[in-house]
């Protein structure tokens, strides 16, 4: 109902040329379009979500629509679009802008929304707005998604995606439902949503992230059987309350672990001192003191340039971007386990899980639990897949619809440390295809 509205509001055009990006600032050549701007939620005391689009290098007209987010909650996704799986990037200490040669634009037009309302450029609008939660943020992503479409209505029947990592596991699940959801409702403005692909993803806080922390330790060799073997004898848990002597094993662990990179423990770490945000997050206590060893000095600086900002058609009322937002957010603590029966039952409907292995963060064995606890009958076994004749990582499908990989080597932010590997899976995955069992 909202989006015919729109439609009629608004006559429907290509492409919109104000928000074309024609002059970005130190970027290589490309012959692609890039489009930036934002999409007003109605009825919301001023929310504006900011997005970026990118043109397919292939063949836009067809290929898939791809929608990226990071994570948080209250992380900008600007960061897939310039250290990930955009186009032009940034590294660690490298401040000269290059063409990424795995760019994900290379076979899909890519769109990344800077999400919730008060994260990096999107607009918070009234201050009562920086109070929110799962189904808020689900329910802007979806509307702005429609208004997107209005903007862009010629890419109205390209097949749809949603993808991401970290807290993106909330944000995607809730998405797609809401997507199902409205589909059913108003079937002749569906949006032609294909399924997810999900990386080193909150789920299930009973067994991904904080509670697989320990074992991650233990079996990576960070410590050692005085501490873990005392943690699981007296059912120790970093999530919930717990024994009272399992307090000074978690101080340990947390000695133990000074210095590691928290997201790629085999991964240098450029300290920095940690963001309030990281410390008001959901397991506040354990987080306290750990560097998120990510402080993207390139790329803020690149996006606070008045240059950059203008040509990315930035709100002028708005301050300095930064990586994450200190937002009032109410998390869902059911996760997003509970949303999975309902999409893997939704025919031809396509799951991708992914998980970098040297992420101690959302741990590889923390996402095979919860995946193990959806029951679902394994008809592709455990097995290794293949880029450049070399693993990537392990494979196994369930059903005919549901996948999960691992990524050797690669940290909570897969794509940016193995760009082949995550390429090559996004490639098999729009395909529907396994992944390759054969060098």
């Amino acid at each position: 109902m909202l989006w015919s509205l729109l439609l009629t509001i608004q006559v429907a055009q290509s492409a919109p040329a104000s928000h074309l990006v024609t002059n970005l600032p130190g970027a290589p050549s490309y012959s692609f379009q890039m489009y930036s701007g934002y999409l007003p939620i109605p009825n919301s005391n001023g929310r504006e979500l900011y997005y970026i689009f990118t043109t397919s290098q292939n063949k836009p007209s067809t290929d898939p629509i791809v929608l990226w987010f990071n994570g948080g909650p209250g992380c900008s996704s600007l960061q897939g679009t310039f250290i990930e799986n955009g186009p032009f990037m940034f590294g660690d200490t490298n401040h000269t802008m290059y063409t990424n040669p795995y760019s994900w634009n290379r076979i899909a037009n890519m769109l990344y929304f800077e999400i919730p309302a008060g994260v990096g450029y999107s607009m918070m609008g009234s201050i009562i707005n920086n109070s929110t939660n799962d189904a808020q943020t689900a329910s802007d992503n979806l509307l702005g998604l429609q208004y997107w479409y209005t903007l862009f209505p010629e890419f109205s029947t390209n097949p749809f995606y949603i993808s991401g990592e970290s807290y993106a596991g909330v944000y995607i699940p809730f998405l797609a439902s809401y997507i199902l959801n409205s589909n059913a409702k108003t079937p002749a403005s569906a949006i032609p949503i294909k399924g997810i692909l999900v990386g080193n993803p909150i789920t299930d806080y009973t067994v991904d992230a904080e509670a697989a922390w320990p074992s991650f330790l233990y079996w990576h060799q960070l410590i050692d059987d005085s501490i873990y073997f005392p943690w699981v004898n007296l059912n120790c848990s970093m999530v919930w309350p717990s024994n009272p002597a399992c307090d000074p094993l978690s101080e340990s662990m947390y000695d133990l672990f000074t210095g590691v990179n928290y997201y790629d423990i085999y991964k240098e770490c450029t300290p920095e001192q940690p963001m309030a945000f990281y410390k008001k997050r959901l397991m506040a206590k354990n987080l306290q003191g750990i560097s998120p060893c990510t402080p993207n000095i390139a790329l803020t600086l690149y996006l606070n340039n008045p240059k950059v900002r203008n040509a990315l058609h930035i709100n002028t009322t708005l301050g300095a971007w930064s990586t994450c937002a200190d937002l009032d957010y109410t998390i869902d603590m059911r996760g997003s386990i509970w949303l999975y029966p309902s999409l893997i039952s939704t025919p031809d409907f396509l799951i991708n899980v992914y998980s970098g292995d040297t992420d101690s963060y959302v741990a590889t064995a923390g996402t095979i639990a919860w995946i193990n606890n959806l029951g679902m009958t394994t008809n592709v076994t455990w097995s290794e897949w293949y880029v450049d004749q070399q693993v990537a990582g392990m494979y196994t499908r369930y059903g005919t619809n549901f996948r999960f990989n691992t990524i050797r080597g690669a940290g909570h932010m897969c794509i940016e440390t193995k760009p082949a590997q995550g390429f090559s899976m996004l490639q098999y995955f729009l395909q529907a295809k396994d992944l390759p069992s054969t060098p």
